[in-house]
């Protein structure tokens, strides 16, 4: 565990030390991953020169715009590559991606971005670090875009029969309206079956980060360590649940391992927030179990060049 501790203290004297450059590089990255996965809505498109055309808009879109400016564009990228392989599929995409802008993300974009985050993080296996850090850090605010994305990615598996039943190849304006109404049919119908364990799942998400958020907010020692704890067991038992009683497609001997990994990366990530910026004063903030303090912390060493090292304490400290 010290070695751990030391190894934290030198990533985060080299973050501090090229801290805009990594925020800027995370950001581009992070937009470069979601045009990315966006691109494997239309499969067939492989790495053609547009969509890494595309990814890299995605990554100078990331690092540049506001959360609010990137969602809307995501949502606007996803539904024209859905439209790229079925033009009545992208119009029933656009309308689900406009309610969730309206309705949420207009209102709280950097919160929505858990939703895109989360996404990704399916790709990876690791859905689950989304709702235990946005319970911890976001509070509340982290239900509904967990929630949410949990159930998009559920129901995603509906999208390769939308598309089936109006390829691109046969779009046309006449018949659009009927395909509407077929979709809006199977929906509601036959898709409407496999919605049931949707719901327990986002229902399972929701509880996750309560659990996180609740124990973060109880002011005790490792709070945020045992927040992490709770929720990841509050997340296996719900899911085992949902698996059985909802009939959620989970594999139920991979999921505490998944479970497992997400909430380990929430400890190194939780290892390394609240970070001191060393090149301002700061106003910071800890507790103990019966006071809570606000200090004001003025640093002796300024990291930018040609600045100086003041040495000692108080009024009789030394320059160099």
């Amino acid at each position: 565990m010290e070695e751990l501790f030391l190894a934290r203290q030198r990533i985060i004297g080299v973050y501090k030390l090229n801290e805009d450059k990594i925020n800027i590089a995370a950001r581009f990255l992070a937009g470069a991953l979601v045009f990315y996965f966006l691109g494997s809505i239309a499969p067939e498109a492989g790495l053609s020169t547009k969509r890494m055309a595309a990814v890299v808009i995605g990554g100078v879109l990331g690092a540049i715009s506001s959360p609010a400016v990137f969602l809307a564009v995501s949502a606007l990228g996803a539904v024209l590559f859905i439209a790229s392989v079925s033009v009545e599929t992208a119009v029933v995409a656009f309308l689900l991606f406009f309610l969730l802008y309206v309705f949420y993300g207009r209102v709280f974009p950097r919160e929505s971005l858990l939703f895109i985050a989360m996404l990704i993080c399916f790709k990876f296996k690791v859905p689950y670090v989304v709702p235990i850090l946005g319970g911890i850090y976001f509070g509340a605010r982290a239900v509904f875009p967990s929630a949410a994305a949990m159930f998009v990615n559920q129901i995603s598996s509906a999208v390769p029969e939308l598309i089936k039943m109006s390829p691109v190849s046969e779009f046309s304006i006449s018949t659009m309206p009927d395909t509407l109404f077929n979709m809006y049919t199977y929906i509601f119908t036959d898709g409407i079956k496999g919605m049931t364990g949707s719901f327990f799942a986002a229902g399972v998400m929701v509880l996750t980060v309560a659990s996180a958020w609740l124990i973060s907010s109880l002011h005790i020692d490792h709070e945020k360590e045992i927040a992490i704890i709770v929720s990841a067991v509050v997340t296996v038992a719900g899911m085992f649940l949902a698996v059985i009683v909802g009939g959620s497609g989970f594999s139920v001997f991979g999921l505490p391992f998944f479970v497992f990994i997400s909430a380990v990366i929430a400890y190194v990530i939780r290892l390394f927030d609240d970070l001191p910026d060393y090149r301002h004063t700061e106003r910071v903030k800890f507790q103990d179990k019966n006071y809570i303090y606000y200090v004001k912390a003025v640093p002796k060493i300024k990291i930018r060049e040609g600045a100086f090292v003041q040495r000692g304490s108080g009024s009789g400290g030394s320059e160099d």
